[in-house]
């Protein structure tokens, strides 16, 4: 049978041994992480050019005085019920159908564009090009889509 361990030997952890330990593992963290933290600095710097890292240390610096006036602020009726509106505009904007919504802007853009364009040259437009425009199947297609949304905006309010 074997003898029942009486004494343990620690051996003794060499500050300078665990130094140099901590020091290595702390630059591989680094290493691995060398973009991100480069990122990060960058960040830093920007944020501290803009004057916005000292407002910050202050705001932390008066926490109490800052949240006191923020919940003051918060209580006045106007500012709660800009808070609801906030709120429902998230709800609205969350509703919203962003795979069909972005070719939609898109379109929007390029009319702005070209609506831009026509007025910047001074034309003014008659009532024969008005109705030659009809025939332009841009300009068709966009008064079918104009009507389609007239119909489904319609169609809501209706409640059908």
């Amino acid at each position: 049978m074997a003898k029942a361990i009486q004494q343990i030997e620690r051996t003794p952890v060499v500050p300078e041994e665990k130094a140099s330990h901590d020091k290595e593992a702390l630059l591989a963290a680094l290493l691995e992480r060398r973009e991100a933290i480069e990122k990060s600095i960058h960040f830093l710097q920007r944020v501290d050019e803009q004057g916005v890292l000292d407002t910050l240390t202050a705001l932390v610096g008066q926490g109490d005085k800052v949240m006191g006036v923020v919940s003051r602020e918060l209580n006045k009726p106007h500012n709660s019920t800009m808070l609801v509106h906030f709120v429902k505009l998230a709800e609205m904007i969350g509703e919203l159908d962003i795979e069909k919504l972005q070719p939609l802007i898109a379109r929007v853009n390029q009319g702005l564009e070209k609506a831009d364009e026509l007025v910047s040259t001074g034309e003014t437009t008659t009532l024969f090009d008005m109705l030659k425009a009809l025939k332009d199947p841009d300009v068709n297609r966009a008064i079918t889509a104009l009507f389609g949304f007239l119909k489904g905006a319609g169609a809501s309010s209706s409640g059908k």
